[in-house]
């Protein structure tokens, strides 16, 4: 009886110290709900279902590379750049050397050696970021920015503006095909959050990145490199937007400069709704992966009720201001209850 009753404390004590941990399932919740029924329950059919399940992966991914950035006070406006970039030059390369007369086999192994070419130059482009931020001290949001319009530049200059398309069936296959209806693409994205999760919440790397978004100048003072976890932190944000890229050009079959804009001001919005701190030391995959199914919910009730995408735009906005209110009425509240807490003991 003792233990179960500090269990219930403890679970209380948590629930007051991040709102999030109630707030957040609710809100999936009634927003389920409220989509079933204004949808006439189309919302819950199985074809909606399985599109959402397509769609999440890339923009959950964009998220979680948000979210590393901020957890280290930074932010990287780059990651859609980064991704179309690295898509282009993979959709380049499998279009010039995997061809019809390519066996099987032999298509098989190049696929895999373009995706991996791929993801190594999103991480190098993330480095890119990370060096400019750390070593020339220029702000994340100036370095980002810039280098957002660069990358975008150089995959205009490939593409002249054009999509790169026609791509083999055994790369579009990773979107098309599925486990027990469930997209591979899905599957890989849960596997990505699984990891990165263990990363963040037991590893050194992921502890010194936490830290150093709270209390830089203890890392500092405890003889850890500051810059080179800033520099790891946007290469894992580069490989992240690297991997939305292969399964977002899988998906669509093609690759432009320009895919996947809108999914800039939803991956900062679900980083914040999931309970990163936008000025850096708290971060929760499993708040952003919930905020990412609340998101999709909600995108996909506005598509079935057929409003328009610019009021979807505006209403992000919204929310995103209105996400910003909350959290500072969440982080006062802890405050005071910390407060409290401190004064009860004495």
């Amino acid at each position: 009886m003792k233990n179960n009753s500090f269990s219930i404390e403890r679970l209380g004590m948590k629930a007051r110290m991040n709102l999030d941990i109630i707030i957040l399932p609710i809100a999936f919740i009634l927003v389920v709900f409220l989509m079933s029924v204004s949808t006439n329950f189309k919302f819950l059919s199985p074809t909606n279902i399985g599109t959402m399940l397509l769609q999440m992966p890339e923009l959950g991914l964009f998220s979680l590379a948000m979210m590393l950035a901020m957890t280290v006070g930074g932010i990287d406006l780059s990651v859609i750049s980064t991704a179309n970039f690295s898509g282009v030059v993979m959709a380049y390369m499998m279009s010039r050397f995997v061809t019809e007369g390519t066996s099987a086999g032999t298509s098989i192994v190049m696929i895999i050696g373009i995706v991996i070419m791929g993801l190594v130059i999103a991480a190098l482009l993330g480095m890119i970021n990370g060096i400019m931020i750390a070593y020339v001290e220029v702000s994340p949001v100036l370095t980002t920015l810039s280098n957002m319009i660069l990358f975008e530049g150089f995959t205009l200059a490939i593409t002249k503006g054009r999509p790169i398309s026609g791509l083999p069936e055994a790369f579009t296959g990773l979107t098309s095909k599925g486990i027990l209806y469930i997209p591979i693409s899905f599957i890989i994205f849960i596997i990505v959050a699984l990891i990165l999760r263990i990363k963040v919440k037991y590893s050194p790397m992921g502890k010194y990145m936490v830290l150093l978004g709270s209390n830089k100048s203890a890392l500092e003072y405890s003889g850890i490199d500051v810059r080179k976890i800033i520099v790891k932190t946007y290469m894992l944000s580069g490989f992240l937007a690297g991997t939305a890229a292969v399964i977002m050009t899988s998906r669509i079959n093609a690759a432009n400069a320009r895919f996947g804009t809108s999914y800039l001001l939803l991956a900062v919005l679900i980083s914040v709704l999931g309970g990163t701190d936008p000025d850096g030391g708290y971060v929760r995959v499993g708040g952003v992966i919930i905020a990412l199914f609340t998101m999709q919910s909600i995108n996909s009730g506005i598509n079935i009720l057929g409003i328009s995408p610019f009021i979807s735009t505006a209403l992000w906005g919204i929310l995103l201001v209105l996400t910003m209110f909350y959290r500072l009425y969440a982080s006062q509240k802890k405050d005071k209850w910390l407060s409290d807490m401190a004064k009860n003991k004495q």
